[in-house]
């Protein structure tokens, strides 16, 4: 089934994977389609004047502006819409990106509390919600893009606090889960926001050379690879001992919404950071290993994507994704294009 929703996360992560695809092909095949997609942020974002605000709404509905959706707010997803125009700026100085992102951003810097955390009582999570791994990562990675893009201090000072909230997280040389602080994401599995974690990280310290953020991945790093499979180098949902931090554990699946595609960029970026090899290999056996899956001989709508979970001991698609409503967001029938799809595509462009 088609779905109508646009999504502004995933416009960005099409503009990035585009632009990639040019720069590593020589190919302009995706350039009519990438400018559309500029233009179709700027009338997606939200108007200060009627909205009350100039972030991005969670998604447009076949292209309709929907007061109720536009108030529909999150950290997570307009911290990955930051990010991706502020490095998509770096690289083509086209000022339209950054205008979006300083814009959004003025929003997201007057509801970040002194505990680093982004929280204000119109958004769509609870307070404590707000607090998890994966609803600070991404708006500190951002902010420090901005900053390397502007030389702004505001937005260094942003990325920091909410860097010092991260380091609170971590225990036993893990995060806690956004499901264990607040019983939110609870689809999600425990290697997800280990990996966007890593990503991040690697992406700060790429821009900033900090090699605090280094530190932070590399202190990361062991608990991460226990979900690495040695046959495939998929990154499974979790182990046996981490069942209890989210609602997402079968150790036997591997997630492909929230999880292969930030690790395969995650370790991309290690390589870029470190020069390492190791990480290297890795990004190339998880890209050999979700090539090797993608979707040939499904339906029409489907093939060239990946279904939302595969089962590594029955070498199929398989599970669904257990969470406290009805949708079922992450199992074997969902399809994603965002979050999936094209950080997949992202990341193997990486390596051409």
């Amino acid at each position: 089934m088609r779905v109508g929703y646009c999504r502004p996360d995933t416009a960005t992560e099409y503009l990035r994977a585009a632009r990639l695809y040019k720069t590593k092909l020589g190919d302009g095949s995706y350039d009519e389609v990438y400018e559309n997609l500029v233009k179709w942020l700027m009338f997606a974002q939200n108007d200060k004047e009627k909205n009350g605000n100039e972030t991005f709404p969670f998604y447009l509905a076949d292209g309709c502006k929907d007061r109720k959706v536009m108030q529909m707010l999150f950290q997570n997803d307009n911290g990955k819409i930051m990010l991706n125009l502020a490095l998509l700026y770096l690289e083509t100085k086209d000022k339209r990106l950054l205008d979006m992102a300083e814009k959004s951003a003025d929003f997201w810097l007057s509801v970040q509390r002194e505990n680093g955390t982004y929280y204000h009582p119109c958004l769509n999570i609870g307070e404590p919600d707000s607090a998890g791994p994966c609803f600070v990562l991404w708006p500190m990675a951002a902010f420090f893009a901005l900053y390397k893009a502007t030389g702004e201090e505001k937005y260094k000072a942003s990325g920091e606090k909410a860097f010092a909230h991260m380091k609170t997280l971590k225990t036993n040389g893990r995060l806690r889960t956004s499901y264990e602080i607040a019983e939110t994401e609870a689809w999600r599995p425990v290697s997800s926001e280990h990996y966007i974690a890593l990503l991040c990280y690697a992406i700060s310290y790429n821009l900033l050379g900090d090699q605090r953020f280094l530190t932070e991945a590399e202190e990361l790093l062991p608990y991460a690879e226990t979900f690495v499979d040695g046959e495939t180098g998929a990154i499974k949902n979790c182990a046996e001992e981490d069942k209890t931090l989210s609602l997402n554990d079968n150790p036997d699946l591997c997630d492909l919404v929230y999880t292969q595609g930030f690790a395969l960029n995650a370790f991309a970026e290690l390589y870029f950071a470190t020069k390492e090899e190791k990480f290297l290999a890795r990004a190339q056996k998880l890209a050999e290993f979700l090539a090797d899956i993608q979707c040939k001989n499904d339906l029409p709508c489907v093939n060239g994507g990946w279904r939302g979970s595969y089962n590594l001991k029955s070498n199929r698609y398989d599970g669904r994704c257990n969470q406290r409503n009805d949708l079922d967001e992450g199992g074997q029938y969902s399809v994603y294009t965002g979050w999936c799809a094209l950080p997949i595509a992202f990341g193997m462009l990486k390596l051409l």
